[in-house]
């Protein structure tokens, strides 16, 4: 049965109809899940650079589902403390629900407080986007057309704003998944007032301009004493070599 099917329980104002759309969502829809997590297996190429009892803090911007292609439901697992960011209330909504213990936060991230042009495509979407230049690239290769695309006004949130209302110093993880704006975000972060340990970030390359804001995340990067290990599928992955 199509998720679609249902989500009038999500318009209901009883809770627990609204929870058994969280239960399908999570237990029956993506049950395969709750074992795994990351959808290239980068969670586990990441734990291995903490020992097993290790409970650290992570944060992951655009974290879309809390089991699903999650690169920090291991971490979740294993007792550590994290920060959950996506643009999609319902999103949120289903962190709070399968990982209250986290901190979950519905806005988008870029390089500032602002409000931005949304490119919308559902609610329970992984495709939506704040870059015009990522939205050609959905186009391409996710057969989408213009009128598959809603536009909306969103609110932003910088990222330092965030870390410092949660008193986030230290983070062993930092993901980032964000549909286009993994520069603007990467390029905001005050890196002498928060130490980071690793990082996985998308970094694509479909055009020449998504080329170009690589090559500017990995300078970026450098200049901030970050080292690169791995790819794997779409994310690299970055030690700081300070800590």
């Amino acid at each position: 049965m199509r998720t679609r099917s249902f989500k009038f329980l999500l318009n209901s104002k009883v809770l627990f109809l609204r929870k058994i759309y969280f239960f399908y969502n999570i237990y029956l829809r993506n049950f395969k899940y709750l074992k795994g997590g990351s959808q290239f297996d980068e969670d586990k190429y990441i734990n291995s650079f903490f020992e097993n009892d290790y409970r650290g803090k992570f944060v992951d911007l655009g974290c879309f589902h809390p089991t699903r292609h999650n690169n920090t439901f291991h971490f979740y697992k294993k007792k550590w403390s994290g920060i959950n960011v996506d643009l999609n209330p319902i999103t949120i909504e289903l962190f709070n629900y399968f990982r209250s213990k986290d901190i979950n936060i519905n806005c988008a991230i870029s390089d500032k407080k602002t409000h931005k042009k949304l490119y919308f495509v559902d609610d329970f979407s992984p495709l939506n986007t704040l870059d015009s230049n990522h939205l050609n690239f959905l186009k391409k290769n996710f057969l989408l057309n213009k009128k598959d695309f809603k536009k909306k006004k969103i609110r932003t949130e910088n990222i330092n704003n965030i870390l410092k209302k949660h008193c986030f110093y230290k983070v062993d993880f930092l993901n980032i998944d964000l549909e286009g704006l993994e520069y603007e975000v990467i390029r905001s972060i005050d890196f002498t007032k928060y130490k980071i340990d690793l990082i996985c970030i998308e970094i694509l390359d479909h055009n020449n301009f998504s080329k170009n804001r690589g090559k500017l995340i990995k300078q970026i990067l450098k200049k901030n004493n970050f080292k690169f290990l791995k790819k794997i599928g779409v994310n690299s992955i970055y030690k700081n070599t300070d800590i």
